[in-house]
């Protein structure tokens, strides 16, 4: 199974039902697990291996107009952020392949 660490980041101009955004993100078959510290990104763990398959899912459920999905390396990272998140990071790292 692949473990891969990809950024959704979306445009929130758009009238938007957050809440019910937040659980069409994070209720898609492939996200294992999420991290969202910053309020229009999320930073899914996924059991997808390319951002083609994880954009075909998210299609089929998401209400927003505008995303981006791009994978990133969790080891190479920096910024400010809250402990809680920093801590996620460091858990995660060891599990994507």
């Amino acid at each position: 199974m692949y473990r891969r660490a990809f950024i959704l980041t979306f445009d929130r101009d758009e009238p938007l039902d957050f809440k019910s955004l937040h659980n069409e993100i994070v209720n898609v078959p492939s996200v294992i697990t999420w991290s969202h510290y910053i309020k229009s990104s999320y930073i899914l763990i996924v059991n997808t291996n390319s951002a083609t398959d994880l954009n075909k899912q998210l299609m089929e459920v998401l209400s927003i107009k505008r995303f981006l999905i791009i994978e990133v390396n969790l080891k190479n990272r920096n910024g400010r952020m809250p402990r809680e998140a920093w801590e996620w990071f460091r858990n995660q790292v060891g599990r994507i392949f």
